[in-house]
């Protein structure tokens, strides 16, 4: 994802390796030196080395950096789904994807979980993959 205002500074992107030449804002637990991604109906996988300007462990920060246009983000697509829908983030090859991003729920290890903390976790796993902007999981 780009902001326009970034976009409009460097030359039409018009292949993958493109990705490149343009400032990333790294989600440093997914990608530091490179992205992966996949071609949504071949199945193709192609590499792009990235360096990146920032790099953080929040999606918001990597979210409202790429929309400040200092920088190309890879973040989970529930987190920009308005964005891209009011035009202040572009995808810039939405036929290719990378891999999703895990969502974790943590809690504390306990002998017993009471019935609310059971039943939310029921609910997210049913709900989640349901929401706006996010993917089931594909078989490797």
């Amino acid at each position: 994802m780009a902001s326009p205002e970034l976009l409009a500074k460097y030359p039409p992107l018009t292949s993958l390796e493109a990705l490149s030449g343009l400032p990333w804002i790294a989600i440093n637990t997914f990608y530091q030196h490179e992205v992966r991604l996949r071609h949504q109906a071949s199945g193709q996988i192609v590499s792009t080395a990235i360096t990146p300007c920032l790099s953080t462990d929040s999606l918001y920060v990597a979210r409202n950096t790429a929309l400040a246009g200092l920088g190309v983000a890879m973040v989970s697509s529930w987190t920009v789904v308005e964005d891209i829908a009011a035009g202040r983030l572009i995808e810039l090859f939405p036929q290719w994807r990378p891999a999703s991003l895990p969502v974790h729920l943590v809690y504390p290890w306990a002998r017993y979980y009471p019935t609310r903390l059971r039943k939310f976790l029921d609910l997210m796993r049913e709900i989640m993959p349901d929401l706006a902007g996010m993917q089931r999981p594909q078989s490797a």
